[in-house]
């Protein structure tokens, strides 16, 4: 049997992961629901959207409505609402200071997200990482967004590791679906949108109750040997997959 590899990179997902963002994402997708097609969806129906890329949720009840749907004024208010209620959306700053820490340790640090563009030029500047994170891979920047394994593959590529010697971390089963699929390892978290038992069901690598474990095990993993300067590896707009 060949040795288990050194983590030499660690992913991390945005919302449920790095953000509570659970209940705000609910209202807005809702709203928009609801504005658009006419239809109300319940929480738990809502919830499970959560981790698909915004163009994807927009055709959700397509197979429910029958008159003509304008899916960009869609995702247009369904951003919109979602910014109009920002104050609702929590940092968690154990999770975030785990990709502060990781990336301190000479861990290749990447961020994996169904966010589009429009939403990443939002969420970045309120999670204060751009130094810490040497790739962000929206839905737009691989040419199958998850559960396909193309975004983990796009930020591998970039980092210059293997899948097996990467680790992604999120809070839905199509983060999990992802990552394995990749090759990479996957770690869920409980405090995201899917339900733990669901995740559980998964059976990923590794299971984080609390933030504070996420941390705690982040903070005692080992020194990787630096992978270059803070400059060459910070977070630039370039460095997001799909620019030059």
């Amino acid at each position: 049997m060949q040795p288990t590899p050194p983590i030499r990179a660690i992913l991390f997902d945005i919302d449920g992961t790095l953000i509570d963002t659970v209940d705000l994402i609910v209202q807005s997708l809702g709203y928009t629901f609801k504005k658009h097609t006419g239809i109300d969806l319940n929480r738990s129906e809502l919830r499970r959207l959560i981790g698909l890329p915004i163009a994807i949720q927009m055709h959700y009840l397509d197979d429910k409505i029958t008159q003509p749907v304008d899916y960009e004024a869609m995702e247009k208010d369904d951003i919109g609402f979602y910014e109009t209620h920002k104050q609702l959306e929590r940092v968690i700053p154990e999770a975030v200071e785990a990709v502060r820490i990781t990336f301190s340790k000479g861990i290749k640090t990447g961020l994996v997200t169904s966010k589009n563009k429009a939403e990443l030029e939002n969420t970045m500047p309120r999670l204060q990482i751009d130094p810490y994170v040497g790739i962000v891979v929206s839905a737009e920047d691989s040419a199958r967004p998850k559960p396909a394994p193309d975004p983990v593959l796009t930020a591998v590529s970039h980092l210059q590791v293997s899948p097996e010697e990467t680790l992604f971390i999120g809070d839905t089963i199509f983060d999990l679906t992802c990552g394995r699929s990749a090759g990479s390892r996957v770690a869920a978290v409980a405090w995201g949108a899917h339900l733990p038992e669901d995740l559980r069901a998964m059976q990923p690598d590794y299971f984080f109750e609390t933030p504070a474990d996420l941390l705690e095990w982040i903070q005692n993993l080992p020194e990787a040997d630096h992978y270059g300067s803070k400059e060459e590896n910070s977070f630039q707009p370039a460095n997001r997959a799909g620019h030059p």
